[in-house]
């Protein structure tokens, strides 16, 4: 019998992270789910705070609007060319689309970006998107669109999420001024040439620190980059109690939590996401806040043969897939965990004598120095370049995806001066 219990602790083990998949991934593929569009949308999430790009895949490198704007001189008509749509957290900052600390409280961008040319320089205009058709009856409560979206639960600013369910009705709702219109904005871009052309229009989310990062372009032979942050925004204070009661909410024990999980999972880690044109997500998260001058980090350089990049102050990065997804020869399916469930997966650096891998392991929650090879389901190779000290050598732990020029994608770690990368594709 004794030999029996190793095995019966590890299917023990097993079923609980089953039970525990299908808690957890029900909580995030409910927040997770959106209407297919057609459209790529890429998402980075700083600070609990939101930038994403959306964009149709089908501008080409021979497409006559890139020609024509390439081809753009002093003295003739500004032309320009829709590459996108933007939105944000009312926080970001990008160009001149930046939020006012003095103004009624307004509503983060979301705007179509055109890519123009003018004596100035490049440039994305920042329009706001036509408006749609107004409500006959504003009060119909059988009408879907009338719906109150100004408490965001995951919103670590929105003191008002806390007090879902007050009567809009009353006084203090009336008098509390409305958000702005949306205005256009204008992002200035950096423009450089490319060696290798992208065959079709991408748009890239690059984080560069812990509240900032870059938006990449990629086009033909062509490349344009610009900055953005998400700034510090003054928060509201709470209303006065004029009882020992609380303000009455509609929170009860059946509510649904889910929005709660993801706001606490975001108060410690950052995400990257992709969204397929059909809807589904590739999400992974990873610890905010590791930089390049502790000892996990200094800890690379000692690292032995076998050996595994330990966390000492965060959880492991976290893998989330509602579609499979091929690294090479190498497939990582859903339903790991759970049946019916998407894929979840701890992701471990590893050193292989002079190379690294990226070890898929199905403890996807682990901390950052529990990692068990019991669980451990695949693992690739990975390409691996140490930049010199002048090249960011003070970037966070950082994980995003970078769509390439043969349609796959790649997933990028950028930690100091070390940046590991791994080409994959979505397979149905």
């Amino acid at each position: 019998m004794r030999s029996w219990r190793p095995h019966l602790i590890a299917i023990g083990l097993v079923a609980c992270l089953a039970t525990l998949a299908g808690t957890v991934e029900t909580v995030e593929a409910g927040q997770a789910g959106d209407d297919p569009d057609g459209l790529i949308r890429y998402e980075l999430t700083l600070s609990a705070r939101q930038i994403s790009v959306a964009y149709e895949p089908a501008l080409r490198a021979d497409d006559p609007a890139l020609a024509t704007l390439l081809a753009w001189s002093a003295g003739a008509a500004q032309s320009a060319v829709r590459v996108g749509r933007l939105e944000g957290h009312r926080a970001l900052s990008i160009g001149t689309l930046a939020p006012d600390p003095d103004a009624p409280r307004s509503p983060g961008p979301s705007h179509d970006l055109w890519l123009t040319r003018t004596e100035d320089g490049w440039a994305l205009d920042a329009r706001p998107p036509i408006p749609d058709e107004p409500d006959d009856d504003p009060d119909d409560p059988n009408d879907p669109d009338d719906t109150d979206e100004s408490d965001d639960p995951d919103d670590p600013d929105d003191t008002d999420a806390e007090n879902a369910g007050e009567d809009e009705d009353s006084e203090e709702a009336a008098a509390r001024p409305g958000p702005p219109p949306r205005v256009p904005g204008r992002i200035s871009l950096t423009h450089r040439p490319r060696t290798e052309s992208a065959d079709t229009l991408t748009l890239i989310l690059a984080p560069d620190g812990e509240d900032s990062g870059q938006l990449t372009l990629l086009w033909g032979l062509n490349s344009w980059t610009t900055d953005f942050e998400f700034v510090e925004l003054p928060r509201r204070p709470r209303p006065e109690r004029t009882s020992n009661v609380g303000r009455a909410t509609s929170l009860t024990r059946d509510s649904d939590t889910s929005a709660r999980y993801r706001a606490a999972t975001l108060g410690t880690r950052n995400e990257t996401a992709l969204v397929t044109p059909d809807g589904m997500h590739v999400q992974i998260l990873f610890q905010k806040e590791l930089g390049a001058d502790g000892d996990d980090y200094a800890a690379l350089e000692s690292i032995a043969d076998g050996g595994l990049v330990q966390l000492t102050r965060g959880a492991v990065i976290r893998l989330r897939t509602e579609v499979p997804l091929r690294f090479t020869d190498t497939l990582v399916p859903t339903d790991n965990l759970a049946p019916d469930f998407p894929g979840a997966y701890g992701l471990w650096l590893k050193k292989a004598g002079t190379d690294w891998r990226l070890v898929f392991n199905n403890e996807p929650d682990s901390w950052g120095t529990q990692h068990d090879p019991a669980f451990d389901a695949a693992d690739i190779a990975l390409s691996h370049v140490q930049r010199g000290p002048s090249d960011k050598d003070e970037q966070p732990l950082a994980v995003y995806l970078a769509p390439r020029n043969n349609g796959q994608i790649g997933l990028v770690i950028h930690w100091g001066e070390h940046v590991w990368t791994a080409d994959f594709s979505v397979t149905r």
